[in-house]
């Protein structure tokens, strides 16, 4: 059985020029406890998306392009 688990990794933005917080989804099966670097990991979310202009949000509606996303640890969805 897999599980899910949330990474949540402090980095150096080039692009702000600040530290950021890049969150993570890794997935693992259930026997992946004793090796923590195990699992596929892949990162969907940055805490200054709205900073660096890949959030735009219009009235209610809310847009991410991680076209813009300049970090190497972003993949668009």
């Amino acid at each position: 059985m897999e599980k899910i688990l949330l990474e949540y990794e402090h980095c150096h933005c080039r692009k702000l020029n600040k530290e950021v917080t890049i969150t993570s989804m890794v997935i693992k099966e259930s026997g992946d406890e004793a090796v923590p670097d195990e699992g596929k990991k892949q990162a969907f979310d940055c805490n200054q998306k709205v900073d660096c202009g890949v959030l735009t949000i219009l009235g209610k509606e809310r847009k991410i392009d991680w076209t813009e996303c300049s970090h190497p640890k972003i993949f668009p969805r």
